[in-house]
């Protein structure tokens, strides 16, 4: 994870244990909005590298066919395939989580599992605010000069 993504790196590291496992998912991905992945899981060994730079090419041309067309990027996109759903939902400006469940999961768990997420991303992401605005003042040091 990089530096620059302070109020994305404990919601990533607390997203983990977020994941229902017994709802018959694929694969849930917190991803930047450049692909990198921030934290994921996956009920079986899939090719990151490529699903998570996929997800955000796809992400990024469904918002510029959209604005091309006059109307303002969407927050959520879900594709259904032949054998799957996919929801891919903008967290922030520099992330996005996306949601792979196979076609016998319903869309109303996927979208369901989507918003459970999202609620504990956004509380991840609140406690650090709220941490770093409380232990803000902790760090400084005031030095005067001596008289």
């Amino acid at each position: 994870m990089g530096r620059e993504s302070s109020a994305l790196e404990p919601a990533a590291l607390s997203f983990l244990s977020a994941v229902d496992t017994d709802l018959g998912l694929d694969a849930v991905l917190f991803l930047r909005r450049t692909g990198l992945v921030l934290a994921s899981w996956t009920r079986e060994g899939i090719r990151l590298d490529i699903v998570s730079v996929m997800a955000a090419t796809m992400l990024a041309s469904i918002d510029t066919i959209v604005e091309t067309l006059g109307g303002s990027a969407p927050k959520s996109v879900s594709v259904d395939s032949g054998q799957h759903h996919m929801v891919a939902t903008k967290v922030n400006a520099k992330a996005f989580l996306v949601v792979i469940a196979p076609k016998r999961v319903s869309r109303r768990v996927v979208r369901k599992a989507t918003h459970d997420l999202l609620a504990h991303l956004a509380a991840a992401s609140m406690a650090e605010r709220a941490y770093k605005d409380k232990t803000a003042g902790e760090d400084r040091i005031n030095v005067r000069p001596h008289r």
